[in-house]
């Protein structure tokens, strides 16, 4: 078995790293300035036990040549997940075939990538992954987490688990994650999107109280949405392995942020209309009020567009917001369910 990471970010660049370091079986397909950086210097790797330069199997989408056994695995943003997906399926296989008969997994946040690859892939395997890689430099990657690397919960979508994704968790365990396999994967996909309706206030300059307002207020909008949509998140207590001793350490010398503030840190595309808009859309869809998150959404959206950094817009602009729409109704998925009927 090969894994072909696609996407040589943050969490693309680590699993290559640590695929690298455990003798396993991998190539990491990249583009632009980060492949050629990584071709020619190698990737400097920080973890807490110190930072080290590691040299990654290595190529862009036009020199891939896939083959039976490989298994795809996607690590770009949502937001691209359409158009690589897309160009994946169709590549031919060695010995005859296409790249959409080979296992897919996906570690995007959100609920998203999984119906976009099921639409050509057969065997899609999710994944839920919490791992605190911070990429904003050109070859480096910052993982202080430890002392493994990664939780990560793979099943196959829509539910179920089979011999392919046992072996993914087991090499996953051997390149130093701590990772299970379960059924219900989208419970854990459900669980992981509570966290991340958090990561766009980190685009917002704010105090303390403010910042916890906030923050409450949309992963309170945000578990009702779901529920409301058939979902029931997974709590920490349901796993399988043990996480007592897993710890993620704070850089005092360089401090960073979530992957949305890391992606408005390179100019990158916002994922944040597959996490806040996500929420949104469930609620559109099932009658829920949503007006903390689809307030972030329009102002992460806006700030995006004009290419803004993080801390330009002030919190308190975006509570304002929130508590207008809340007060008439707008935006949220009570207003539209109403007006549906008129």
């Amino acid at each position: 078995m090969r894994y072909i990471i696609i996407g040589a970010g943050a969490v693309g660049a680590s699993l290559a790293a640590e695929f690298e370091l455990a003798g396993i079986d991998y190539l990491l397909v990249g583009r632009g300035a980060q492949l050629s950086h990584l071709q020619q210097h190698g990737l400097s790797f920080r973890r807490p036990s110190g930072t080290r330069i590691v040299p990654l199997k290595l190529t862009d989408q036009a020199g891939l040549r896939l083959r039976h056994g490989d298994v795809l695995v996607l690590t770009v943003k949502t937001q691209d997940a359409e158009e690589t997906s897309a160009a994946l399926a169709v590549l031919p296989l060695e010995g005859g075939g296409l790249g959409a008969d080979l296992p897919i997994v996906t570690l995007q946040n959100g609920l998203a990538t999984e119906r976009i690859a099921a639409r050509r892939f057969a065997n899609v395997y999710g994944a839920s992954i919490l791992v605190p890689a911070i990429y904003t430099e050109t070859g480096r990657v910052k993982v202080l987490s430890g002392p493994q690397l990664a939780l990560v919960t793979v099943g196959r979508f829509p539910s179920g688990r089979d011999a392919v994704s046992a072996q993914i968790v087991a090499d996953l365990t051997r390149a130093n994650s701590l990772a299970e396999e379960r059924e219900d994967i989208q419970r854990w996909k459900a669980a992981k999107l509570l966290r991340n309706v958090k990561n766009v206030l980190e685009l917002f300059a704010s105090a303390p109280e403010e910042l916890e307002q906030a923050g409450r207020a949309m992963v309170a909008e945000a578990e009702q949405a779901l529920r409301a949509a058939g979902y029931d998140p997974a709590r920490n207590e349901e796993r399988r392995v043990s996480i007592a001793e897993w710890k993620v350490l704070r850089d005092e010398e360089e401090p960073t942020g979530q992957s949305t503030w890391q992606s408005f840190v390179r100019g990158a595309r916002s994922e944040v209309d597959f996490l806040n808009g996500e929420i949104v859309l469930l609620g559109r869809l099932h009658g829920v009020a949503t007006p903390w998150n689809h307030a972030a959404q329009r102002l992460a959206a806006e700030l995006a567009a004009r290419g803004g950094a993080p801390g330009e817009i002030e919190l308190s602009t975006l509570i304002a917001q929130a508590r207008a729409d809340e007060a008439n109704g707008e935006a949220t998925g009570a207003g539209a369910a109403t007006r549906a009927t008129e």
